[in-house]
């Protein structure tokens, strides 16, 4: 299949790599649509410190294409999307429901093998099903999931006002988030004029 390699710090390739196979509790993707996350930015400039070379991406959305002896919970040509997160759930940071400080953390497209690929052998536990939306919209499940997930910890309510800072894909998910919530007032600030008559667009 082919990849997008980070073979060093900014030296990026397509390459021809061999296409994975699902193993008992995994799940094989097809991927559909993957979006460029600042991490993966940060990962091409050797930021992260990560182990070359790499297959990056972890927002995405695809097919299930095999499935692994002991997988249960889905099916090939299910519509399928992916938490990259792998998480230990036995360490002190997971037993507190702190799984992003996990002791054994890994991620797919991070430390292990991601989505800028035609597949993806991922766990089962990370897929979850997208039904019928569409595979642009089921790729962004997971930034929307870490943005749904900052607004309940900022205890955003309904008649709030909101100052976002920065009109990035994020800022403008928390945007969306938040006049969704019923905010009265959100403010977005940025540097970029078109960054910000987007984020005008979009009810700011």
């Amino acid at each position: 299949m082919q990849a997008v390699v980070f073979r060093k710090p900014n030296v990026v390739a397509v390459e021809e790599v061999p296409t994975p196979s699902a193993k008992p509790h995994e799940v094989l993707v097809r991927v559909e649509a993957a979006g460029v996350c600042g991490t993966d930015i940060h990962l091409m400039e050797g930021g992260y410190e990560p182990k070359y070379p790499l297959i990056p991406g972890h927002e995405f959305s695809g097919v299930v294409a095999e499935v692994g002896s002991l997988v249960t919970s889905c099916k090939p040509g299910d519509r399928v999307t992916v938490d990259p997160n792998l998480y230990c759930d036995r360490c002190y940071y997971c037993r507190r429901d702190m799984q992003n400080h996990c002791e054994a953390w890994e991620a797919i497209g991070v430390t292990l093998p991601g989505a800028f690929a035609e597949y993806v052998a991922v766990p089962e536990a990370s897929v979850h099903g997208i039904g019928s939306l569409d595979f642009t919209a089921g790729a962004f499940v997971e930034p929307l999931a870490c943005v749904v997930y900052g607004q309940r910890r900022a205890r955003v309510r309904m008649g709030d006002s909101v100052l976002i800072h920065g009109a990035g894909p994020i800022g403008l998910l928390h945007l969306q988030m938040a006049k969704h919530s019923g905010c009265t007032n959100v403010t977005v600030t940025d540097l970029r004029t078109e960054r910000l008559e987007l984020a005008k667009q979009l009810g700011a």
